[in-house]
């Protein structure tokens, strides 16, 4: 058996893991898990944090009280003004997801850290929100121009995936032609230019004008 074949098992495995648990505290727990969840956010293993996202995600879609109790923890933990809450970044992906309207307190969440990783969390979850037009200056500069490309560039191309912006397609053409991005990073710009499409269909012809409809697959995934 081939190494891919058998990572590919491996990854199914740990999907079907995953899912089973999440069932299982949905099942036995229900709203009730949603305080839990909250505490397993700051645990040290990120599957543990992904199991416990997903769980208040669904939790939230399911139930309109759980959404407005998720919307108050949010408020509540931006407000306290903790530095660099690794914690909140997962409440904040999820006000994204959501579509909770709490860009005034993302838009402040933004003071409280001082990395770049934590930062495009909450561009991406303002982007989501439709509240992330102002910083798209800053975005392009990171995806094109400064040196955070290099280890940032893919995440900047999924935030720029969510603003309403036609230059975007230019952008994001550029940064896949420009030579700097290869493997999976690339592969990723390209996820985030076929978003893009999928999101607002009559950009697709902004992709072709630039590109030729010839090269078009050259550059979706």
């Amino acid at each position: 058996m081939r190494q891919e074949d058998i990572r590919n098992e491996q990854a199914e495995q740990e999907n079907k893991e995953r899912e089973e648990i999440i069932e299982r505290i949905l099942n036995e727990k229900g709203k009730n898990a949603f305080d839990d969840m909250i505490k397993l956010l700051s645990d040290e293993d990120p599957k543990v944090c992904d199991i416990a996202t997903e769980v208040l995600y669904r939790l939230s879609e399911n139930y309109e009280e759980v959404k407005e109790k998720l919307k108050d923890t949010i408020k509540q933990r931006i407000l306290s003004g903790v530095k660099n809450d690794v914690s909140l970044l997962y409440l904040i992906d999820l006000a994204g997801d959501l579509g909770l309207k709490l860009g005034n307190e993302l838009l402040k969440a933004l003071e409280l850290y001082d990395f770049e990783e934590a930062q495009l969390v909450i561009y991406e979850a303002l982007a989501k929100l439709e509240r992330g037009e102002e910083f798209y200056p800053l975005l392009r500069y990171m995806l094109l121009e400064g040196e955070e490309r290099f280890m940032y560039g893919a995440q900047v191309a999924m935030v720029l995936s969510y603003l309403d912006i036609p230059e975007i397609v230019h952008d994001l053409v550029q940064a896949i032609d420009s030579g700097d991005f290869k493997g999976e990073d690339l592969e990723t710009i390209k996820q985030a230019l076929s978003n893009v499409i999928n999101l607002r269909p009559s950009y697709k012809e902004i992709l072709i004008a630039l590109v030729g409809e010839d090269n078009f697959e050259k550059y979706v995934r």
